[in-house]
């Protein structure tokens, strides 16, 4: 056991070494890498925006200076001495003006006429300001010819580097530059103060990193410690030790070794319950498997004595279940022969529903052609009677005719008489004469016309008489028909009648085989419902035979399970032993 511990010392202080100083590789690695990450960011974002901050003052110095000079009204030109003017204001004599704009905003000022210069506030050594001298290449193109501004990181005057911002100069409404502005400040000392800020930045990055060393130190050292407790303190329960008190002030901690701590705390106590809990238990089930083997072996001669009495019963239950099987197939037998006799019977009672659809339709049919037949008594009376006053006013027209014919037969005797005059008269009578022969004419036409009705009335009122004598026949073989169908109809109504007695007679069976029917079918179900209650006997005396086997398994089982479990719990109680609670 010592031994053990030894081991289990050496272990906690390889994994405390170890687990320190990787809290601390894991804090201090990313701040030295944020270290380095800001130091480049400081050499080049904080760099690049103080040159960008320095190109917009110079750029707004250069816009000021253009804005104070193109204030002038007026013209860019050069006057004979060679002096530059802007309408009225002499731009080549406005070094005051540029001296007092460096005093404000300490930046070199210079004015270029095309690409010279012609007032600075730029000195050399001796004092004396920088004129005439001509710009660079590069800043000509820039400016002059594109009219472009330009920015320069590295300008130089008189042996010395500037920053310089060049902006163009127009006439006004023009769109060619004629001239150029020039601001700019000294590159060092610009630089020194970068770099200043960028040295500023990067101390106070390496003191962050310095201070978060010491705090990772501190941090990973009281961790380190607080497992070491917690690590001790697992391995004395591991033992077997369950009175081991934990540190209150681990316990007290608000981070997760204080979690960590508790929990331990709460499952040393809940496993110091169980063990007590699972030696009493394992005290009681050793008592009680020794009852339950006494009462296992008592249920096992039980459970023979019951297997006997269930094979008894079943035999029971198979002789009843084949009696039940020849009753149902007696009674099926009797079902199909009712069946028989109720399909006969819908067969002879769909022959008569037949017949009596088929006399009514017959009594509808003759009740429809004694209504055809009235019709045409009605229509024959009718034509009797048109003929009738045919015949009558084939008479009236004949005798109008008559009349007429008489007339002709005058006017035409008329007209000769009247010819006879004409010709007497001579010249005078010309006229007269053709009209006593037209009407002559008319009446010979009228004669002609009169005879041809006279013989169309002839043949209308033969031909009429005729069919007035047809017409008699048919109402005389019409009425017969209506006898005939009359007798037919009462005929119909005798054979309906007997139809009806027959279909009130297969009512009487019909409902008789159904009465049948239905206790056939009431038998059949209480016959089936007894094979199926018998073959269920059957079924579960032979289940109950097969459980009451399986039980007796099962507690033979039971037994010898109860007998291990007594060693199991005895094996139990061993175990428990082994913590001191």
């Amino acid at each position: 056991m010592q031994r053990k511990q030894n081991k289990g010392e050496n272990k906690r202080k390889k994994h405390s070494f170890s687990i320190q100083y990787k809290i601390m590789g894991i804090t201090i690695i990313p701040l030295v890498f944020l270290g380095i990450v800001v130091s480049v960011i400081a050499q080049t974002l904080v760099k690049d925006a103080m040159i960008n901050e320095v190109q917009n003052t110079l750029k707004s110095s250069a816009e000021a200076m253009y804005a104070a000079y193109d204030q002038n009204t007026g013209d860019y030109f050069e006057a004979k001495n060679g002096d530059i003017w802007k309408g009225g204001y002499n731009i080549s004599q406005s070094s005051a003006l540029l001296d007092a704009f460096k005093k404000d905003a300490d930046t070199e000022i210079t004015f270029f006429y095309g690409d010279k210069r012609v007032v600075t506030t730029a000195v050399d050594k001796k004092g004396n300001r920088i004129l005439g001298s001509p710009a660079g290449a590069t800043i000509k193109k820039k400016v002059l010819e594109k009219g472009e501004n330009y920015f320069s990181s590295h300008v130089k005057i008189n042996d010395t580097m500037y920053f310089g911002y060049y902006i163009p100069v127009y006439q006004d409404g023009s769109k060619t530059p004629i001239g150029m502005i020039f601001a700019g400040v000294e590159r060092n000392a610009k630089m020194k103060s970068i770099m200043l800020i960028i040295s500023t930045v990067v101390i106070l990055v390496f003191i962050c990193i310095a201070l978060g060393m010491v705090v990772a130190m501190v941090i990973s050292v009281s961790i380190s410690k607080a497992l070491k407790k917690s690590i001790r303190v697992v391995e004395q329960v591991s033992d077997g030790d369950l009175c081991v008190e934990i540190d209150p002030a681990l316990m007290k901690r608000k981070d997760e070794i204080g979690d960590l701590s508790i929990s331990m705390n709460t499952l040393k106590e809940k496993l110091k319950d169980s063990i007590e809990t699972i030696k009493t238990n394992a005290q009681q089930v050793l008592q009680s498997s020794s009852v339950l083997e006494g009462v296992a072996t008592t249920t096992v001669q039980s459970v023979h004595e019951v297997e006997q009495v269930v094979g008894q019963i079943a035999g029971s239950a198979d002789n009843q279940a084949v009696i039940a099987s020849q009753a149902s197939d007696h009674v099926s037998d009797m079902g199909e022969k009712i069946q028989q006799t109720s399909s006969k019977v819908q067969q002879m009672r769909q022959q008569a529903d037949n017949m009596q659809d088929a006399e009514k339709r017959a009594l509808i049919t003759i009740d429809k052609l004694m209504d055809s037949n009235e019709q045409v008594q009605n229509l024959i009376n009718d034509i009797a009677m048109q003929t009738q006053q045919t015949n009558e006013s084939a008479s009236r027209i004949r005798e109008a005719v008559d009349i007429i014919s008489s007339i002709a037969d005058e006017t035409n005797l008329l007209s000769l008489n009247a010819s006879i005059e004409a010709a007497r008269a001579g010249e005078y009578g010309k006229g007269f004469a053709v009209v006593a022969e037209e009407i002559q004419k008319l009446a010979a036409q009228s004669t002609e016309s009169s005879e041809k009705i006279s013989a169309i009335i002839e043949k209308l009122m033969v031909d009429s008489n005729k069919a007035v004598e047809i017409m008699n026949r048919v109402t005389a073989t019409v009425l017969a028909q209506t006898e005939n169908m009359q007798e037919t109809r009462e005929n119909t109504e005798d054979v309906m009648g007997q139809i009806t007695l027959s279909f009130e007679s297969m009512h009487s069976i019909e409902e008789s085989v159904d009465y049948l029917d239905t206790a056939r079918q009431e038998l059949i179900t209480t016959v089936q419902n007894l094979a199926e209650i018998a073959e269920q006997n059957a079924k579960t005396t032979q289940e109950v035979s097969s459980n009451t086997n399986a039980v007796t398994g099962e507690f033979t089982k039971l037994k010898n399970s109860s007998t291990g479990l007594q060693n199991i719990a005895e094996q139990l109680e061993i175990s428990t032993k082994y913590f001191s609670v």
